[in-house]
């Protein structure tokens, strides 16, 4: 059965409009920029139903005549809050496509997804799948229509890349590794500070204080504590602060470090993060955290906080070091021709460590893991895209915006701010068109020089 609240929008209609694109059936219209048209569908995905998918499509398009095509994959730490439309990837000339998980509803158009959200589970990579497949044309909408049907510009669905920021990043790898061989078609992905491990998606090594400066975890040190597919992390005097209440959720009670060893915290400890992921209506840290719990004696069964996961809970979920050097061994595998950009600031927007071990691990990963075991060379990677792009987008971009050739790193990674760009406040959104546009224009002119030192299509201008 079509799901009543996602209706394909009439092609002919939306074409003859003046940019207003009427959602679902009810009449509700999304914003919209004036660079773009665009429409709703649902794509069915076997044991889940119908997928809601919203597809931007520019009114000028970036090459001559067709324009690339860009999925921005969700993230899933939070509760569906919409399809996305930032960055605007239009502005580029590309189309866009962005989706809801399962279970997940917009707002704006009222379309609504079939399923159960499962916070990035094995029903959202299947979904996950499904929309890749239908950007390279693979499979059609609920209407029997392909991409390639539905769009006034010509989409370029052998050209198709993947924006993920944050823990989308991690949905992306999952993906590609279980169904990328049914990808054909994916060119590149550009990751934008996402976490490589679950320490790091629970901030356990330090995270952004109220006061917007950096708390770091003093037992953390580059380079003993870490490697390619693991940090580890100290948690022998690991306690459970249970008079905390955290201002923003109202949770009862953290983790911390007893520094002091005065089995209270006080002045001097190291308190986790209250911003580590709620999924399922718990907080969810580290498997190695959670375990350390119980292991400690910090929490017994009989005490253990509702709304905190289990050790159980949480190795169920969280993907061991094992599994995600596999899933980078499959990737490569499934996509041995996939282009990789990793973008990243000075001032990461959750992770604060200064060797950046989440974008080292994930250059090694890439790089390295996913090596073809034939001939031993890994993936195309690059750290943050070429500064001329930069400057397309920020025209005062000058030399404290780095300009690394691909497929290099620091040779001593406690100097990787060098390679990150400045200021991520006002360069953030930007630095991630720079990179999609590049990204893009390689795919198109198939030119993956380690540096390039020009824009590649003259006509990349900034986007509103």
């Amino acid at each position: 059965m079509r799901n009543p609240f996602i209706r394909l929008l009439v092609l002919s209609l939306l074409l003859a409009s003046c940019g207003e694109a009427r959602g679902a059936n009810t009449g509700a219209a999304p914003a919209v920029s004036s660079t773009a048209r665009t429409l709703v569908t649902a794509l069915p995905s076997a044991g889940i139903g119908n997928i809601a998918v919203m597809i931007s499509i520019p009114r000028t398009p970036r090459y001559t005549t067709s324009a690339g095509v860009v999925i921005m994959v969700s993230p899933y730490f939070t509760k569906p809050s919409g399809f996305l439309t930032d960055p605007n990837f239009t502005s580029l000339g590309l189309i866009s496509i962005s989706y809801l998980w399962p279970g997940g509803t917009d707002a704006r158009t009222r379309a609504r997804s079939d399923g159960t959200y499962d916070y990035g589970g094995a029903s959202s990579i299947k979904a996950l799948r499904d929309v890749i497949r239908f950007a390279v044309n693979l499979i059609p909408d609920q209407n029997g229509h392909y991409l390639t049907n539905l769009t006034q510009v010509p989409p370029l669905t052998s050209e198709v890349g993947l924006y993920a920021y944050a823990e989308a990043g991690t949905a992306v790898l999952r993906a590609l590794a279980q169904y990328g061989d049914e990808m054909n078609g994916v060119q590149y992905l550009v990751d934008r500070e996402n976490p490589t491990l679950d320490s790091l998606s629970s901030q356990e090594l330090g995270y952004w204080g109220s006061d917007a400066k950096p708390v770091y975890n003093p037992l953390y040190q580059y380079p003993d504590d870490f490697s390619p597919n693991e940090i580890t992390l100290d948690y022998k005097s690991l306690r459970w602060d249970p008079n905390y209440k955290d201002s923003n959720t109202g949770l009862i009670g953290r983790p911390y470090l007893d520094l002091k060893g005065n089995g209270i915290f006080t002045a001097g400890d190291f308190a986790f993060s209250g911003q580590v992921p709620i999924l399922f209506g718990k907080r969810y840290y580290s498997t190695a955290l959670t375990e350390a719990l119980s292991a400690n004696g910090a929490l017994s069964a009989a005490d253990w906080p509702a709304t905190l996961a289990t050790p159980q809970e949480v190795t169920q979920y969280w993907q061991s070091p094992q599994q995600i050097m596999a899933a980078y061994r499959s990737v490569g595998n499934n996509l041995p021709d996939l282009k990789v950009m990793l973008v990243f600031a000075q001032n990461d927007h959750a992770q604060v460590a200064q060797d950046k071990p989440h974008i080292h691990e994930a250059f090694l990963g890439f790089r390295f893991e996913a090596a073809n075991p034939g001939t031993g060379i890994g993936l195309w990677v690059r750290l943050n895209p070429d500064r001329a792009y930069v400057q397309a987008f920020i025209p005062s971009a000058g030399l404290d915006f780095p300009d690394n050739p691909a497929d290099t790193q620091p040779e001593d990674w406690t100097k990787v701010m060098g390679w990150a760009y400045p200021d991520q406040g006002t360069a953030g959104n930007p630095v991630t068109l720079a990179a999609v546009a590049e990204m893009a224009d390689r795919s198109q002119l198939g030119d993956w020089d380690d540096n390039l030192g020009a824009v590649l299509v003259q006509e990349t201008t900034p986007g509103p």
